[in-house]
């Protein structure tokens, strides 16, 4: 049961981590803009143990109607065996944001789905997010096969804007939470599965980066540090290796539960937008 979810949990989570690989890999340079990220359409791939493959997924981020809002997508689907004792297990998640004026990407809302296969028939299990930060307040409601349940709220806390984590990740690559220089820590407030937590970012020294055997000594190591029930891990630690020319070459989920390390690399082949 553990591995028919691990696999595109690990997914997940390497495509948000991913999410960065417009910024700077050098200790200077000028963040993504906004209007640099409209149209883009990334895939990506999953490697697990000595299994290649077993999992793909892909990042859409594009305007809306609505002058100043935007949209970004993330789907992700198990592929082959792990299909099938998935369910054809597909997640997606979607997040409407709105541009500030101080430049920053705030949610409007937020929805995860699942649809999988059970027992001959299709299933869908939905979250939904609404933030209201005019009066302080994130709504959630859960529903699943055409039925709403649930309706809860949270109080925001006081002074803080928290956002969902696909707009933290479009934040930091927009330069939101400050640059990626080596040495820097970056700490950016989310709100997740009823809990209001910070992304803990780490930008790798040289010497730092020299004890991860799996990359290369060369470019730039983010080390990012997310609550670890979130993504089911042991550690809540996740990589992600950046070439010298800004552009990802690898990322690992580090003790995913049930699996171990899972490794994710970008199919430049397959992306639009990508920088090549």
């Amino acid at each position: 049961m553990m591995l028919r979810r691990t696999c595109l949990v690990g997914l997940i989570a390497i495509l948000l981590v991913f999410q960065a690989r417009s910024l700077p890999a050098q200790e200077v340079g000028s963040p993504t803009t906004i209007q640099q990220l409209v149209g883009e359409d990334l895939r990506y791939a999953i490697d697990f143990l000595v299994f290649h493959r077993v999992a793909q997924g892909e990042l859409r981020f594009s305007a809306t109607a609505q002058p100043g809002a935007f949209r970004a997508e993330l789907a992700g689907r198990s592929l082959g065996v792990v299909s099938w004792m998935s369910g054809e297990r597909v997640q997606t998640y979607s997040s409407l944001m709105e541009l500030t004026r101080d430049g920053s990407l705030r949610t409007v809302e937020y929805v995860s789905k699942v649809f999988k296969r059970r027992w001959g028939k299709r299933q869908n299990r939905e979250y939904r997010y609404r933030y209201d930060y005019e009066h302080g307040k994130i709504f959630n409601e859960k529903g699943g096969n055409g039925v709403s349940r649930a309706l809860t709220e949270h109080d925001i806390p006081e002074g803080q804007q928290p956002v969902d984590m696909l707009a933290a990740f479009y934040n930091l690559r927009i330069g939101v939470y400050g640059a990626l220089v080596r040495g820097a820590r970056l700490l950016i407030p989310t709100y997740s599965r009823g809990k209001f937590t910070d992304i803990d970012v780490q930008v790798m020294t040289h010497e730092q980066q020299a004890k991860q055997k799996y990359f290369p000594s060369h470019g730039i190591l983010l080390q990012v540090r997310i609550d670890p029930e979130i993504f089911d891990t042991g550690s809540g630690n996740l990589y992600v290796w950046f070439d010298d020319a800004g552009v990802p070459g690898s990322g690992i989920v580090e003790d995913l539960i049930g699996m171990g390390d899972v490794r994710g690399y970008l199919d430049r082949e397959n992306s639009a937008g990508e920088q090549k």
